[in-house]
């Protein structure tokens, strides 16, 4: 009986056996004919999906995409290479020297920090000027030279007839100028026809040559943050070197290269020393700016240059050829940018401040006070300091012009006619002086005592290193007339003013001349 139980049983479990064999064979058909429908159905083309899973690429469609991409670069390629053919020609190397004669021995430039000689070593070059904006920003030059000093730098044709513009600091007071063209190695004389400190800018002229070929300007305001840019120059006394990059950001115009308030071009687009003048050029091989510096901690390029806007060189340098000189309007304040709570105080968005009215000058002649802010010259919005700068500057002595100001005092609008006048040498239009920011009054730093004469509180004396004396540049002898809008005719109303707000708008009296200040108590 029991052998007999036993054989159904391993029956049984054969069968179990050969269903599950059955079922496996069954699920690796279904999914591998699932993939077969699959792959047939949606058929992998795209390049990238094929370097995900090569197993399953497309090689014929991975080579025709990698070509078309290889064309794409080909393209840009040619499209630097033609900028490169039309602007190259237009490009020249500048050499100039100042002080004593060229010939004069200079000193052996020492050694970098890795005992490894610096560039203008290598390629026995003196400085190049182009250093001195290092400087202004805080980095120092890393070797010095014997005069005489030869700046060296790059500028490009803009005339047929020799005219070239560059840097004014590549020519600034140079007893020679030196050319080379870059269809001829030969050295040309240069002389200068004009020089504008205030926006860097220079035109010089070589005389008798034939066959110059003039770059193209492009229209600056049409520019576009991510477009290429290509700069062209001599770096390092490397002639016709081209680098590319893009244009990273447009109106910077707190970098202190400028005293003209130009919103300056920043671009990516290698640039060294040598490149100072050297045109920054569109696809279409146009000249959008003139490389005038690169920020830099390291004394080379760090991937931040800068270039003077085309529409301003352009218009700066029609003016040196015309007259040699630069001619700008003068309005005869100390303008300040305008405080956001101030600006909300008065209801307005947009405007500059003034800090200062000179005496005797037109403004002053046209009634504008200090605390007084210019929101419209012309019935055109005025937006910044800069803009006002330009506006102003643009204008020709004896002009007249119609400025819409807010006064501080009633928040009454007023339109006021002002004759300009000329800018003198020595000083700024309506330069932005370093003026005071913050204040802490009596936590402050003043000691005041009562005017004799009723207008107000007197200063008479400053505590060395507070606010008054190291920020708002207050003086013992002035008079603080107004605080908040509120007379203070007495030492009380001075304090109870000043205890009463954080920000602070204040009126001072300085020898004959009115001072505003807009600042914040600090916590």
């Amino acid at each position: 009986m029991t052998d007999h139980s036993r054989e159904p049983r391993f029956k049984l479990y054969g069968l179990y056996i050969g269903i599950a064999l059955l079922a496996a064979v069954s699920s690796v058909g279904l999914y591998a004919g699932g993939q077969y429908v699959f792959q047939k159905l949606v058929r992998k083309t795209d390049v990238v999906h094929a370097l995900d899973n090569p197993a399953s690429a497309d090689t014929k469609s991975s080579i025709t995409n990698g070509a078309a991409g290889t064309s794409e670069l080909r393209k840009t390629s040619e499209s630097f290479r033609a900028v490169a053919k039309k602007v190259g020609p237009s490009v020249v190397n500048i050499k100039a020297t100042k002080g004593a004669s060229p010939k004069t021995k200079m000193k052996m430039h020492p050694r970098s920090r890795r005992g490894m000689p610096t560039p203008d070593e290598e390629e026995g070059m003196p400085r190049d000027p182009f250093f001195d904006f290092f400087e202004r920003f805080g980095t120092p030059f890393p070797f010095q030279q014997e005069t005489p000093q030869t700046s060296v730098g790059s500028g490009f044709i803009i005339d047929k007839k020799g005219f070239i513009v560059t840097n004014n600091h590549v020519v600034a007071d140079a007893n020679e100028i030196l050319v080379r063209l870059s269809s001829d190695k030969a050295e040309l004389k240069a002389k200068i026809v004009g020089t504008d400190p205030k926006t860097d800018l220079a035109v010089i002229k070589v005389e008798g040559q034939g066959n110059l070929v003039a770059a193209d300007w492009a229209d600056s305001d049409q520019v576009e943050v991510g477009d290429w840019a290509i700069a062209i120059g001599s770096p390092f006394a490397l002639d016709q070197s081209v680098t590319v990059g893009i244009v990273s950001a447009k109106g910077r115009n707190s970098t202190g290269l400028t005293e003209m308030g130009g919103d300056l071009i920043q671009t990516d687009a290698a640039i060294n020393p040598g490149n100072s003048g050297g045109p920054l050029c569109d696809l279409d091989g146009q000249v959008m700016g003139v490389n005038t510096a690169i920020y830099t901690r390291s004394g080379g390029y760090m991937g931040i240059g800068f270039a003077i806007p085309s529409n301003l060189a352009k218009d700066i340098a029609q003016k040196l050829i015309a007259g040699g000189k630069v001619v700008r309007g003068w309005l005869g304040v100390y303008i300040q940018p305008l405080d956001p709570e101030l600006a909300k105080d008065l209801g307005i968005k947009e405007g500059v401040g003034i800090h200062e009215v000179l005496e005797n000058s037109p403004a002053a002649k046209a009634g504008i006070n200090a605390g007084d802010v210019v929101i419209e010259v012309d019935g055109k919005q005025v937006k910044d300091v800069n803009e006002l700068q330009r506006k102003i500057g643009n204008f020709k002595p004896g002009d007249t012009t119609k400025l819409k100001v807010l006064s501080y005092n009633d928040k009454k609008a007023r339109t006021v006619s002002v004759k300009i006048g000329e800018l003198p040498e020595n000083e700024k239009e309506v330069g932005e002086r370093v003026s005071p920011k913050d204040q802490e009054p009596d936590k402050l730093g003043l000691v005041v005592s009562p005017d004799k004469k009723k207008e107000g509180v007197v200063v008479e004396g400053i505590q060395p290193g507070s606010i008054a004396e190291q920020m708002l540049g207050l003086e013992v002898g002035d008079v603080i007339v107004r605080l908040n809008r509120q007379t203070t005719n007495s030492v009380a109303s001075y304090k109870k003013a000043l205890s009463s707000s954080k920000r602070i708008y204040l009126e001072v009296k300085r020898k004959g001349r009115t001072l505003f200040f807009q600042f914040v108590l600090p916590d």
